[in-house]
């Protein structure tokens, strides 16, 4: 963290839900990016392995077909993935001993240095933080009036630049600062970030070096097979989309850790952590290109943090960048999780692998989609509720639909699946689906405020909601994914010179079938119990307490 110009003056604290934040009342962004970026990035990671794994496994018996459909040896299967996993994850953790050794290397530790007062009083910070191990006071030159924590669970290093140890001598003003920056850095400590900022060194290069394999290999697929010079293009761009996503999700996951660490660091001082951070600097660095540029920042722009300082409810309020990012990650793991399962067993078992796929990846969507519709519903502004959950719909439907055409198949270019339908129809009702379940979250998610205004029993709501929220959106996405997989291939062979369609509907026909599928069943009426049932639970099973006003909440801009 680096102090921003201090200026004399603070507004007054807003009073949210309970007069303060409670952080921990739903599960946490950091864990939900933090997972994120992991099924991200495991997920290309695997293509790559399993592909050339696949390419070099040898064949068990004569086959005519795809050469990647033939069957391989298993054994040779698995090392082989294995090798390459570990090729592809060794670089990262190679770099950050790497990054830790410079680091250390160019530092002093605080008690060999001038600065002895500023030693008793990081000292004292450090006691007061009641850290598991404390860490070792280092000095940086390069820093200036910078610091950060870095180094080892079992041994972590307190950075320092001497700018910053030269501000606590420059009155009590300057003293607030330092202390503030200073109990920033410890909350990374007292949070564990250490250890997933390790998980970050070794996910993020490994994402870079797999996007870089990958389109390498795929160009070499592309010329053997003598494709267009368009064809390679739109193979690049989809290698280059996925490489970038990945660097997304961390990046958004890095500027989440340092607003958490802003809110703890200003529970002692706030009016220290808003000097900071530059309060009422005038700086307008949160709009016009800058903001666009905030998606590839580590750290959030001042704006966004003096914005979170002011009103913490931000932080856990529902981001439409985050909602879109974990909704294109569905899409992603939706053809590459069938393609996988397809390979396990084999193309006879399409309607299960399918059912399989979809009821996964829409209980981890739905989850994901429910827990920010919940927090915006407790920390973001009333008015603005119903709009913002239609919109999170659109999103959610946006980004599915992107995803699935961006996803890397471990049979490409051809071979394998291909992305959603862009049927009318069948876009339609994705978009009305994920607006009606978004709603229907937030209805769930109203009904338990009426009766619990300052989440005092949020872990009960969770108990309540949680697992029919899971049912819902798992099954719910199961229709929706067979409903496109049979479309696309109806479509794509209709279109073929050499096939004759059997029917002149074919959308019409495939959409009676699949409801047919789900409908007679006891899964529809599950579903239309859980949809009823749930909202009434919500309403009569919150605790009573009174309600507040709605003007006594954050503001509800998220950035």
């Amino acid at each position: 963290m680096k102090p921003a110009a201090p200026r004399p003056s603070y507004p007054p604290r807003p009073s949210g839900p309970s007069g303060s934040l409670d952080i921990e009342a739903f599960p946490s962004d950091l864990s939900l990016m933090l997972l994120l970026l992991v099924v991200t990035v495991l997920a290309q990671d695997l293509f790559f392995a399993l592909w050339m794994a696949t390419l070099q496994a040898p064949v068990t018996e004569l086959c005519t077909g795809p050469t990647l459909d033939c069957p391989r040896d298993a054994g040779a299967m698995v090392t082989g993935s294995v090798n390459y996993l570990l090729m592809l994850l060794t670089p990262g953790l190679v770099i950050g001993a790497t990054t830790n050794w410079r680091r250390q290397r160019r530092s002093t530790p605080l008690a060999e240095t001038p600065f002895h007062g500023a030693a008793e009083a990081v000292g004292s910070l450090i006691r007061q933080a009641r850290l598991s191990r404390n860490p070792v006071v280092m000095v940086d030159r390069r820093l200036a009036s910078g610091a950060y924590v870095t180094g080892q669970q079992r041994r972590p290093l307190l950075m320092l630049g001497p700018e910053l140890l030269v501000l606590r001598e420059k009155g009590d003003h300057g003293r607030r600062i330092f202390e503030t920056v200073v109990r920033h850095e410890l909350a990374h400590l007292r949070g564990r970030d250490l250890q997933t900022y390790h998980l970050l060194t070794v996910f993020r290069p490994s994402n870079l070096f797999a996007g870089a394999f990958i389109a390498f290999a795929m160009v070499l697929d592309v010329l053997n097979r003598n494709s267009t010079p368009g064809a390679l293009v739109v193979t690049l761009l989809r290698a280059f989309l996925l490489t970038l996503l990945g660097e997304l999700i961390a990046r958004a996951y890095l500027r989440v850790r340092e607003h958490h660490a802003d809110l703890h660091a200003g529970m002692t001082d706030r009016d220290g952590l808003l000097a900071a951070l530059g309060a009422d600097s005038g700086r307008a660095d949160g709009t016009g290109a800058a903001r666009l540029r905030s998606w590839l920042r580590h750290h959030p722009l001042g704006d966004e943090r003096l914005g979170v300082a002011k009103a913490p409810g931000r932080v856990l309020a529902s981001s439409p960048g985050r909602v879109f990012l974990g909704a294109t990650v569905a899409g992603v793991l939706l053809p590459t999780l069938q393609d996988m399962l397809l390979r396990f067993y084999g193309p006879e078992s399409g309607a299960f692998t399918i059912i399989v796929c979809g009821v996964l990846v829409g209980l981890g969507l739905t989850l994901f989609v429910g827990f920010t519709l919940w927090r915006h519903q407790w920390y973001a502004a009333g008015p603005a509720r119903l709009g913002r959950s239609a919109l999170t719909g659109l999103i959610v439907a946006v980004g599915v639909v992107a995803g699935g055409w961006l996803a890397l198949y471990t049979r490409v270019a051809g071979f394998g699946l291909t992305g959603m339908p862009l049927a009318p129809s069948f876009l339609a009702v994705l978009v009305v689906a994920a607006v009606l379940l978004c709603g229907w979250l937030s209805v769930v998610g109203a009904q338990w405020y009426r009766g619990d205004p300052e989440a005092q029993r949020m872990s009960r709501f969770l108990k309540l909601a949680v697992v029919p929220a899971a049912l819902l959106g798992g099954w719910l996405m199961a229709g929706l994914w067979m409903w496109g997989v049979v479309l696309q291939d109806v479509l794509t062979a209709c279109s073929t010179k050499v096939y004759r369609c059997v029917t002149n509907a074919p959308e019409r026909d495939v959409a009676k079938a699949v409801t047919g599928f789900f409908g007679p069943g006891p899964v529809l009426m599950a579903v239309i119990l859980i949809a009823l049932g749930v909202p009434l639970a919500a309403r009569f099973a919150a605790p009573v307490t009174d309600r507040i006003s709605r003007g006594g909440r954050p503001p509800g801009r998220t950035g």
